[in-house]
């Protein structure tokens, strides 16, 4: 992704930072929500389902403008497993949900350690 340390590399390794940090922070919020309703039922259950498909929607929003931008491979695999999310979520099987979340983080804390490298050598963090 970054072949020198040219102020350009720096500028997107900082752009690229701050997508996998918003993302991430989005899907722990997602994982979090899903711990919580798996434990409500009738109307709650249906009303919560159709709120954390919206909220699932704005996230796989905001993958696909850092996947546009910065053309990572991994932004594209994490995307992937948030559609999957959402089948799993019509189907009521949150452990399977959760644990695609899981593997959703995981693509994306990879896509931002070189740009996290980049930045530590050059002071920005």
């Amino acid at each position: 992704m970054f072949k020198e340390e040219s102020s350009f590399e720096v500028r997107k390794a900082v752009i690229c930072f701050q997508y996998v940090e918003r993302i991430k922070s989005e899907l722990i919020i997602a994982s979090r929500l899903l711990m919580e309703i798996g434990e409500l039922k009738g109307d709650e259950l249906s009303g919560a389902k159709k709120l954390i498909a919206s909220f699932m929607d704005a996230l796989l929003s905001e993958i696909n403008i850092a996947n546009n931008v910065m053309g990572l491979r991994n932004f594209e695999e994490a995307r992937m497993k948030v559609v999957g999310v959402k089948e799993k979520i019509l189907v009521d099987d949150y452990a399977e949900a959760t644990r695609r979340i899981s593997e959703a983080i995981s693509f994306i804390t990879t896509s931002g350690q070189q740009a996290a490298q980049i930045l530590k050598q050059n002071n920005l963090l």
